[in-house]
């Protein structure tokens, strides 16, 4: 034994390089067998995909146009939702209010020559009894109208329920046939481990019977989820009823259309028609000048919205206007992120994306955080290539095509952000679910 600081014999290099080539040929096969594992794994039951976290964007705008003079928060901050982020300049909506006014004074105007005209007009010509007439007609021929309209209605929206009602029933056998599945692919899969323990059985039946209940678990949450849409367009055709009760108004609208014109023939034909018919012109004086009022109203009060508030909670992502830019209605001033919500785009080959379901469980692993372990679940798989070459003739060619695979993750501690690159291990089932597609 060599003493620790004791210098090395003259022969000792070589005999630690050959060694060393040893070494190398051991971890070169040590890599090739971590390979071949590897594959066997993914052919096993996961697909291994990369890609980088995004989470929902959110633009916070402004309704009207105007110049930006103070900006309250800034790239990275936490905002809560009707936190003010904006102070604006509205001169715009100044001039407009201005216009306003002058329209609310116009149409002043033409209700007062509407009231005088009222008072002095008096006499009844043949040619107004004539109108009143044809306003009649026109009342008249709406009500059938409206009566056929509230019949199809009615027949529309109990077809809509009684399909809804039998979608539901359907969705909710289905949901019995797969919870029974899963009992039995859970008991099935408790009997191959202990058989397993008991070397009665091979590994290969254990992962079968894995794959089963897993998608029998898959099963049973569509089923769920079929259930939960079955509901949602039940009571969609439920409110829909309210339609019957619209149709319903409408009839007995028209029917007071009928009686109202029938009112003016009789005015018109005892000599006051042109009288009624002057007041129908200050009625609608009247509903211009109200329009013009409501209009200087509403203008007054987006006026005096000169700032604007975060539409909902998160974080500022990224900011598009400095203070004192112009900008205009609609275009976005900051973005902001729900970090609640986030999720992973991978892109799978052609070839692989068969194995691929919606709602099938996968584990993520991010750089900035080793060792750690997302997990999240399939919620979207484009419907085509989102990558195609030009001409796409050969095999290995159509193999180049991928698909894109949004990841659902679970982000409660809010650890992820958008942009980290990600690997993603998607959980896929066994061999033998690759027979069965």
């Amino acid at each position: 034994m060599r003493a620790a600081g004791s210098a090395p014999s003259p022969g000792r290099p070589r005999v630690n390089l050959r060694f060393a080539g040893l070494g190398l040929v051991v971890v070169a096969a040590l890599a090739w067998e971590g390979w071949r594992f590897y594959e066997q794994r993914a052919t096993a039951g996961r697909l291994f995909a990369s890609g980088s976290i995004e989470a929902t964007e959110v633009d916070v705008s402004p309704k009207i146009p105007g110049r930006v003079t103070r900006l309250l928060a800034q790239e990275g901050d936490q905002v809560r939702a009707g936190q003010v982020l904006v102070e604006m300049e509205t001169g715009e909506a100044g001039a407009q209010v201005d216009q306003a006014r002058a329209a609310v004074v116009a149409a002043e105007a033409r209700v007062a020559q509407a009231r005088q005209a009222v008072t002095t007009q008096q006499q009844v010509t043949d040619a107004q009894v004539a109108q009143a007439e044809a306003q009649l007609a026109a009342a008249e021929a709406r009500v059938p109208q409206a009566e056929a309209a509230l019949l199809w209605q009615s027949r529309t929206v109990q077809e809509a329920v009684a399909s809804a009602q039998a979608q539901l029933s359907a969705a909710q056998a289905q949901v019995s046939a797969a919870r029974s599945a899963l009992a039995k692919a859970r008991d099935d899969l408790r009997r191959a481990k202990e058989l397993f323990g008991q070397g009665a059985v091979a590994e290969q039946q254990v992962d079968a019977a894995q794959a089963a209940y897993d998608a029998a678990v898959a099963q049973d949450r569509g089923a769920e989820q079929a259930v939960t849409q079955a509901q949602a367009a039940l009571a969609t055709a439920r409110a829909n009823e309210l339609q019957v009760a619209i149709r319903q108004q409408d009839v007995e609208v028209s029917r007071h259309a009928v009686a109202e014109a029938r009112a003016a023939l009789r005015n018109a034909q005892t000599g006051r028609s042109l009288v009624a018919q002057r007041r129908q012109d200050l009625s609608a004086a009247e509903a211009m000048l109200a329009q013009a009022r409501a209009n200087l109203k509403y203008l007054e009060i987006v006026a005096s919205h000169n700032s604007i508030a975060a539409p909902a909670g998160g974080v500022i992502l990224m900011k598009h206007i400095e203070a004192g830019e112009v900008v205009a209605a609609g275009a976005p001033i900051f973005t902001l992120i729900n970090p609640d919500d986030t999720w992973l785009r991978v892109f799978i080959p052609e070839d692989q994306i068969g194995r691929v379901k919606t709602g099938q469980q996968a584990r993520v692993m991010v750089d900035s955080f080793p060792g750690r372990t997302f997990l999240g679940r399939v919620v979207e798989i484009s419907t085509r290539a989102e990558f195609t070459p030009g001409n796409v003739q050969t095999r290995e060619d159509r193999v180049k095509q991928v698909f894109g695979v949004k990841v659902q993750l679970e982000n409660r501690d809010r650890s992820l952000k958008p942009g980290m690159p990600a690997d993603a291990e998607i959980l896929v089932g066994g061999p033998e679910e690759q027979g069965r597609r």
